[in-house]
């Protein structure tokens, strides 16, 4: 069964910190010349032809999607009961990797035993007793061509740096409680941005203003704290950050792994920074950051995350895309 048009259901734009994967799915399937649309429960749809879809959605926001037997459906985490009305083999569980293969939820799913997409080992599969659960790490919001061009302008990026300012981009976290004083005894001012998750807000940021801010910032790290480094998160903003001309700086040991162990790692945010700050009068740092960056954009951007599941929907389920 062919699948003619993919539609994002849920979380519109700054609604939620998933809206962000909602926006460069979207972006992305547009950008690869599919029929894409972007739905919630709110939107009237009654003159819109769902036959043969692709759906992307989230568990709480999926109460009003369409549920349809010529369907296939991605859906993040999968309420019980909530899509039994539709064959097992429509249905596919979307999950993180690694955070869900070996964090809390994992322990929900006997024998889990995830096996790799390709090579890369970045996408993973496991046959439920109901349904494919499919693993994938999230990526860049930026497009190759996109990344290629930070890359052509990498001197450009690089004098645009301002050691007086820390951007960040996201949500606060008692991790970056922790980092305030060291910068504050460092003259660095701490200026935030984005995640506020009210679609109103002066603070939310589109991608272009969000890459120009950690263009500007004296270091672009990507911390995370402790449920996420105990279950093994890797989150997009180390994507982002790289692709944006940054060096990848990361307080995760299976980030630093990911790249290879060449990013700056530390499991002290504040060493991260003396290190991240060390790094910048490094008269190699541009062909180091260039490598990441190229890293990001062959393996890590959503145009790979959907090469991928294209494959996983073309040989293990009854539908085509």
């Amino acid at each position: 069964m062919n699948i003619d048009k993919v539609i994002i259901w849920g979380h519109k734009l700054h609604s939620h910190t998933h809206s962000y994967i909602h926006n460069a799915f979207y972006n992305t399937f547009k950008y690869l010349g599919y029929d894409t649309n972007w739905f919630d429960d709110n939107d009237d749809i009654s003159n819109f032809n769902f036959s043969k879809c692709l759906f992307i959605s989230e568990h709480q926001v999926d109460f009003k999607i369409p549920k349809r037997n010529d369907c296939l459906y991605f859906i993040h985490f999968v309420d019980p009961g909530k899509y039994d009305m539709l064959p097992c083999e429509n249905i596919i569980e979307l999950q993180c990797a690694f955070r869900d293969m070996y964090g809390e939820h994992s322990k929900k799913v006997q024998n889990l035993n995830p096996i790799p997409i390709n090579e890369k080992k970045y996408e993973f599969y496991f046959k439920n007793i109901k349904h494919y659960i499919y693993y994938t790490m999230w990526a860049t919001d930026l497009l190759p061509e996109q990344i290629q061009d930070n890359i052509d302008n990498l001197n450009i990026i690089s004098n645009k740096i301002n050691d007086k300012y820390y951007y960040f981009i996201g949500s606060f976290t008692h991790t970056h409680s922790h980092i305030l004083p060291y910068l504050q005894s460092k003259n660095i001012n701490f200026r935030k941005a984005g995640a506020t998750f009210n679609v109103n807000s002066n603070q939310n940021m589109s991608v272009e203003m969000s890459m120009e801010c950690l263009q500007r910032s004296v270091i672009a790290p990507s911390f995370q704290y402790g449920t996420q480094l105990i279950e093994k998160y890797v989150p997009c903003r180390i994507f982002k950050n790289i692709s944006y001309g940054r060096m990848g700086i990361t307080n995760n040991k299976i980030v630093d792994d990911l790249f290879d162990n060449k990013l700056i790692y530390d499991i002290d945010p504040n060493k991260c920074i003396e290190k991240g700050i060390e790094f910048e009068k490094n008269p190699d740092k541009l062909n180091i950051i260039k490598e990441l960056m190229y890293k990001v954009k062959n393996e890590h951007t959503y145009v790979n995350r959907i090469e991928s599941m294209k494959y996983f929907i073309n040989n293990f389920t009854k539908f085509k895309i």
